[in-house]
């Protein structure tokens, strides 16, 4: 039988592995020896800061049961018949405050506070650019989406770990924050919620007090929020709701399956209204921008949000209980119960190297799966049901049957 880890309870006290001087050390030997980067220099020669990225467009949708993707396929043609993005005036006559304005009103905070960027990647960039400079310090979550490892040293920041515990519910430890901030200045804090990969989710609570670490070392809180989308409205947690210095990051890339359109936006917490100007500047040198047909299309899809939602409504109906009962009752897996989104971050026993198994499993079995190299966790996979019922079913027979296999090579 597979299992779902029982998170306990969350405590100021850290676990023994993290009372030595060496822990970060071995955290970031790990990190180190699961993707081709970690070093606090700049990256150079062969190095590469997101490998993933490399992977995901050339060996990522390779099979016919393909459960490497963690978002949701692109909306029918059909909910754009009445848009024309054939409107080419400068985005700021119309378009752009538009969007901002409906932003605005889905969010609940005043359109100055809200920039529009090239998706949620062009939103860290920002702010890893505004903020994550040589003599910063960013704390950073792992097992971690690559650029939240890579972006803080490509602008010369000192990184340290924050590692994400799977007995806690791939929560933190509240005390590892502010030992890893100890003595910067500034300070940052950089996570996603819920979490890349694991689907684990930060309450309100749990993110203010992120906060107040970032903001003892003077600086911030930069949250990704690309998933929270999945959650319906109520339960939905914003960091930069809860926290003055927290700035949240979000697209219509992973809900909504409208990746292409490359739109995102920042939101900044109300202590950060003074820094629009600053990251406006940054976002000129950058891209000037956003583009006017993007800007309208995808105005025009949030603004039809009961039909935009009905595909995620029929994953969580159908599909991901689908998954958490192949994982309850699959031996050798172990895993925490996705709280949010599509993807599950299961063990597999007895297998370290997972870069080796996903390249078995699409030669031998034609199903695709993210090893968890690429999240610095080796052994581990990242597995999506956004996808037809009828293939997740197939799919995950594949898996079971190409895991066992592989163990009994």
């Amino acid at each position: 039988m597979g299992v779902f880890l029982r998170p306990r309870a969350i405590v100021a006290a850290p676990p023994p592995s993290l009372h030595n001087a060496g822990s970060q050390l071995e955290l970031e030997t790990r990190m180190r020896s699961a993707t081709s980067h970690g070093s606090d220099a700049p990256a150079a020669g062969g190095a590469l800061r997101f490998p993933y990225m490399f992977w995901a467009h050339t060996e990522a949708v390779r099979s016919p049961w393909c459960l490497s993707q963690s978002g949701m396929p692109a909306p029918p043609r059909e909910l754009f018949a009445d848009c024309d993005p054939r409107e080419l005036a400068h985005p700021e006559v119309d378009a752009a405050p538009k969007l901002r304005e409906r932003l605005s009103q889905l969010y609940g905070l005043p359109p100055e506070r809200i920039l529009l960027v090239p998706g949620a990647s062009g939103g860290m960039w920002l702010a890893a650019q505004r903020w994550f400079r040589s003599g910063a310090r960013v704390a950073a979550e792992t097992p971690s989406y690559e650029p939240l490892r890579g972006l803080p040293l490509e602008y010369g920041a000192q990184l340290r770990l924050i590692e994400r515990r799977p007995e806690l519910g791939w929560h933190f430890d509240p005390a590892e924050v502010d030992r890893q901030l100890d003595g910067a200045r500034p300070g940052h804090v950089f996570v996603t919620n819920s979490h890349n990969p694991t689907g684990a989710l930060l309450e309100a609570a749990e993110l203010a007090a992120l906060a107040r670490s970032a903001e003892r070392a003077g600086g911030v809180l930069v949250c990704c929020e690309v998933y929270m989308e999945f959650a319906s409205p109520a339960r939905r947690v914003h960091a930069f709701q809860v926290a003055p210095n927290a700035v949240s990051i979000g697209s219509v890339t992973k809900a909504y399956g409208l990746g292409a359109l490359r739109v995102g936006w920042l939101l900044l917490g109300e202590g950060l209204a003074g820094e629009r100007e600053r990251l406006l500047d940054a976002a000129y040198l950058g891209w000037v921008d956003p583009p006017t047909p993007t800007c309208r299309l995808a105005r025009h899809a949030l603004d039809r949000l009961p039909e935009l939602v009905q595909p995620i409504l029929r994953v969580e109906r159908e599909c991901a209980p689908l998954l958490a009962d192949w994982i309850a009752s699959t031996p050798g897996i172990r895993a925490v119960r996705p709280a949010l989104g599509l993807t599950a971050f299961p063990r597999i026993e007895g297998v370290d190297d997972t870069r080796a198994l996903a390249q078995y499993l699409q030669r031998e079995h034609q199903i695709d799966v993210v090893p968890g190299e690429f999240f610095a966790a080796p052994g581990h996979l990242r597995i999506g049901c956004g996808v037809p019922v009828e293939t997740l079913r197939e799919g995950l027979r594949r898996l079971d049957a190409g895991i066992r296999a592989f163990r009994a090579r």
